[in-house]
């Protein structure tokens, strides 16, 4: 009886069509996963090594219609445009920094001045002296 249940195990092993389907899903796994990594494309963009050649991944192209064409041209051109506008403002934000920066150093000078003639006048009243 033991043999039996010895033989019945090496059989169940052997022979595919008498696996359990815990056995089967456990032997198939691997192989489609190899069977899936094999198959794969590379995304890498490297220079690929074919049985001893070098073949050099081309580029891929694709066809648009002349009406997408066209309107990917006028935003090109949009943007182009726009840059420009954004460069000019630039500028004058540039300019106007530099005008501020003279105004506000005129407003020191002329406040440094205020505080001189009110020093010179409290002299003058302090000291009773009368022009």
């Amino acid at each position: 009886m033991s043999s039996e249940l010895v033989q019945s195990t090496v059989d169940r092993r052997s022979l595919p069509w008498k696996k359990k389907s815990s056995d089967k899903t456990a032997s198939e796994k691997p192989a489609a996963l190899i069977v899936e990594s094999a198959s794969a494309p590379s995304d890498s963009t490297e220079p690929k090594v074919d049985q001893g050649k070098q073949e050099i991944k081309k580029p891929k192209y694709v066809q648009i219609s002349v009406e997408s064409y066209s309107h990917l041209t006028g935003l090109e051109d949009q943007v182009k445009s726009l840059e420009e506008q954004v460069s000019g403002l630039e500028d004058e934000v540039k300019d106007f920094t530099e005008k501020l920066a003279a105004a506000q150093l005129q407003m020191t000078n002329k406040e440094n001045l205020v505080k001189q003639y009110d020093e010179v006048a409290e002299e003058a009243v302090s000291s009773d002296v009368l022009y």
